[in-house]
């Protein structure tokens, strides 16, 4: 089986390898052409290396080690260069700021370390055998300038090339970095708010568990109390007035038992009139003094969709107190139902500020928000659009600056309610 190859490791490499091929080859023929026929070999064994090294970075995943084998193949290279042309005094000595570079812009940071000491010996070497006379020049003096122009121009070409590639490459890094960074935000928050409501629904139902027991006591003395007055006519009146605070009390604990549920399961039966009527009395304490609030329910009788209960709750319960926020003084929420064949269309729209052509697309976006700083965290919309995909409803927003803004949702029905 053929060994998977890191594309992006083996560019680099093969980058390096065409480097290595042009500068042996140019530097081999100025040698040769200049009689120093010894440098000459030298950067000919090193084209040959280099050749092999880059033939066997296709059929292999050692690719770091082909890169050391090719640092230290153009160390020695360079050391016996700088060894037949002078010594430390040849300008050819520049040239061992290269393996330290190549080393520090792809490889693992011992690799920087190990290359970056082993130039540095290797000049040191040099000096000694400098100083003792024991390094020679082997290039005619009418081709000492030329070589380092040919030398200064390499150091200046590598450093130059390599530099804007670490300075891209870089970039391509901090571009990936921020790209996690800001999903690393998005998970994070929506793990919080996935925590919070957890939080809610246990709190919740231990909430609806405490109230429903005393108003199963003030249920059971009104009954008895009305009872005893039977046929009072003065008193009839407050105790009608208890028993519609009671009810308003257990449909407001009810509501809240339903938006608070936390299940994972999809296959639930929603009957998404029950869940508008739940949100609605949930948001009832927002509505009751600025809204309108028109029903344009469908007659149907097979108005269900399969979901999970509780996020349809939170979806639809998202988009209705969006609608009243939307709407400064007062204005009008108009919610319809409509049963088709195969779909269930629901429309919430309002008469409230409305959005900007400009940030209609920008919605559903994670943190997107154009409310004040401190009045909402952008996640509202988006986990209301993530929702309804996982229910696979279709979602489309229509909105006009200072005249209002309409959410449509498309569920498909499942056969069961067809």
């Amino acid at each position: 089986m053929k060994p998977q190859i890191d594309k992006r490791k083996q560019g680099f490499y093969l980058f390096l390898m065409i480097s290595a091929y042009l500068s042996t080859s140019g530097f081999g023929l100025f040698y040769y052409l200049a009689g120093a026929y010894t440098i000459a070999t030298t950067c000919a064994i090193a084209f040959v290396l280099f050749v092999i090294y880059g033939v066997l970075s296709f059929y292999t995943r050692g690719i770091v080690t082909l890169f050391r084998l090719s640092i230290f193949t153009a160390l020695t290279a360079f050391f016996v260069q700088t060894f037949y042309t002078g010594g430390v005094y040849s300008s050819s000595t520049a040239e061992f700021i290269i393996p330290p570079l190549l080393a520090y812009f792809y490889r693992p940071m011992n690799d920087r370390y190990f290359f970056m000491v082993l130039s540095g010996l290797s000049i040191i070497v040099l000096w000694v055998l400098t100083i003792n006379g024991l390094t020679m020049n082997i290039l005619p003096k009418e081709h000492i300038l030329t070589n380092s122009l040919l030398s200064n121009l390499f150091v200046f070409a590598i450093v130059m090339i390599y530099t804007f590639l670490y300075r891209g490459a870089l970039a391509n890094k901090n571009k990936l970095l921020g790209e996690s960074m800001k999903e690393l935000k998005v998970t994070t928050e929506k793990l919080i708010h996935s925590e919070k409501m957890a939080s809610l629904g246990i709190m919740s139902a231990g909430v609806a568990h405490e109230i429903n027991n005393p108003l199963n006591f003030i249920k059971g003395g009104i009954e008895m109390l009305s009872k005893k007055l039977e046929g009072s006519k003065d008193h009839q009146p407050f105790i009608e007035a208890v028993e519609e605070g009671v009810r308003r009390a257990s449909s407001i604990v009810n509501s809240l038992g339903h938006f608070s549920r936390e299940t994972a399961a999809m296959d639930e039966e929603c009957d998404l009139h029950q869940i508008i009527e739940n949100c609605l009395v949930m948001l009832q304490h927002k509505l009751k003094y600025k809204v309108n609030l028109v029903k344009k329910f469908s007659k149907a009788d097979h108005l269900k969709v399969v979901g999970n209960e509780g996020k349809l709750h939170q979806a639809i319960l998202n988009i209705i107190s969006n609608a009243e926020q939307a709407i400064v003084n007062e204005g009008t929420i108009t919610i319809e139902t409509l049963a088709k064949k195969d779909h269930l269309k629901l429309s919430i729209s309002d008469t409230g500020v409305g959005i900007g052509k400009e940030n209609l697309n920008k919605i559903s976006d994670p943190f997107f928000t154009t409310k004040p700083a401190g009045s909402g965290t952008g996640l509202g919309l988006s986990i209301t659009y993530k929702i309804l995909e996982e229910h696979h409803a279709k979602i489309s927003v229509s909105s006009q600056p200072s005249k209002g803004t309409i959410f449509t949702v498309m569920f498909e029905l499942d056969k069961r309610f067809k």
